[in-house]
C-alpha cells in the first residue's frame, strides 16, 4: 500500500501515516469553513490532498474492510484502524517479529525439499520480517541459506563461501544452487538407484 500511495502522489502517503495537512489560514477568515467556494486556492489543494488520501484507502480495500473504516473522518484514522485489524497492536506485532525472528534463526532445508521450495518458504520469512521492520541483510540472507543446507551440498557450500560469497547476491546465490541441484545432486541420486 506504501508504494502505490507513493506512486499515486506522495503527500497522499503523508497525509496517510501523519494525518491532514492544516488548512492554510484564509484573509480575511472563512464564514463558514464548510463553504467550499470560499476557499482560496491554496486551501482547494490542502483539501484535496486530504480527500485523494481518503479516497485511495476506500477505493483500496474490500466491502468487509470497509465497514470497519466507516466511522472514521481521516486517512489516518483509517490506516491506523485497518493496521490494528491487520497487524495488531504493538504487543502483536512484537510477537510476530519474535516468531519470524526464531523461524529465521531456526531455518534449514526440509528433507526431499528442492532448493525453489526452500527459497520460497525462506523468502516469506523475509518478507514478513521486512514488512515488520526487521530487514536483513543480503549477506546475512546468503550465508543463512548456506548454514540451513543439509550435509550432501557441502561441497558446493565450501566452494562458495571461499570463493566468492559476498559478491553473489541473493538471485545468484539461489541461481548457483538450483544449477547444482539440476546436475550434481541428480546424479548422485540416480547412482544411489543403481547400486
Amino acid at each position: 500500500m506504501k508504494i502505490f500511495a507513493k506512486a499515486y502522489y506522495v503527500k497522499v502517503w503523508r497525509v496517510i501515516k501523519n494525518g491532514n495537512y492544516p488548512l492554510p489560514a484564509a484573509t480575511p477568515p472563512l464564514a463558514d469553513p464548510e463553504d467550499i467556494d470560499s476557499y482560496t486556492k491554496e486551501q482547494m489543494k490542502v483539501v484535496q490532498v486530504n480527500n485523494k488520501a481518503r479516497n485511495l484507502l476506500h477505493n483500496a480495500i474490500s466491502g468487509e474492510e470497509y465497514e470497519k473504516i466507516l466511522s472514521c473522518d481521516t486517512a489516518k484514522e483509517m490506516w491506523d484502524k485497518l493496521e490494528v485489524t491487520y497487524e495488531g497492536t504493538n504487543k502483536v506485532k512484537e510477537t510476530h517479529i519474535n516468531i519470524l525472528v526464531h523461524n529465521y534463526e531456526l531455518f534449514s532445508m526440509k528433507e526431499r525439499e528442492s532448493i525453489e521450495e526452500m527459497f520460497a518458504r525462506f523468502s516469506k520469512i523475509i518478507s514478513d520480517l521486512k514488512a515488520f521492520g526487521k530487514p536483513y541483510i543480503s549477506g546475512d540472507q546468503g550465508r543463512k541459506i548456506l548454514r540451513s543446507l543439509p550435509t550432501t551440498w557441502q561441497t558446493k557450500v565450501v566452494t562458495l563461501e571461499s570463493q566468492y560469497l559476498n559478491k553473489l547476491s541473493y538471485d545468484e546465490l539461489r541461481g548457483e544452487l538450483i544449477a547444482f541441484e539440476k546436475t550434481h545432486l541428480k546424479k548422485t541420486s540416480q547412482e544411489e538407484k543403481r547400486k
